[in-house]
């Protein structure tokens, strides 16, 4: 064989053995490495679940607070609209209260004998009121 092709698989192989020895060299230190990043990537995993098992309590406490809310604005809405037909129901008695009580009036001061009527009971509860004063 040749010298000169026996010197190039000599110092082939010393560059092979070189490069193997580097690889390992570099590999050694980047097992570590990756090692404690994915020792990292578990521990933020861990805490990532804590922090979503929160956000959904958070999500269902929002989410009853909502409820809650609507149902109390639902019952202050219908208590308003209760408050607003009594007034007008309440105009409506004294609308009709005030007519009854003009027409009871009209007619009584037109007859004289419920006018003495009115006047017995007036000074009948008049001193029925006095007595309870004394």
């Amino acid at each position: 064989m040749n010298s000169w092709l026996l010197a190039s698989i000599i110092i082939l192989g010393i560059a092979v053995v070189v490069l193997v020895g580097c690889i390992v060299a570099v590999l050694g230190p980047i097992k570590k490495i990756v090692t404690l990043l994915l020792a990292r990537v578990e521990g933020i995993q861990k805490q990532m679940s804590y922090i979503q098992t929160e956000i959904i309590k958070l999500t269902e406490t929002m989410d009853r607070l909502k409820t809650d809310i609507e149902f109390k604005k639902d019952s202050v809405q219908s208590v308003i609209h209760s408050v607003k037909n009594t007034g007008t129901i309440l105009n409506e008695v004294s609308d009709v209260s005030y007519d009854r009580t003009s027409a009871v009036m009209k007619k009584a001061n037109n007859e004289p004998q419920r006018q003495a009527e009115v006047k017995a009971w007036t000074n009948t509860v008049m001193s029925y009121i006095n007595r309870k004063a004394q």
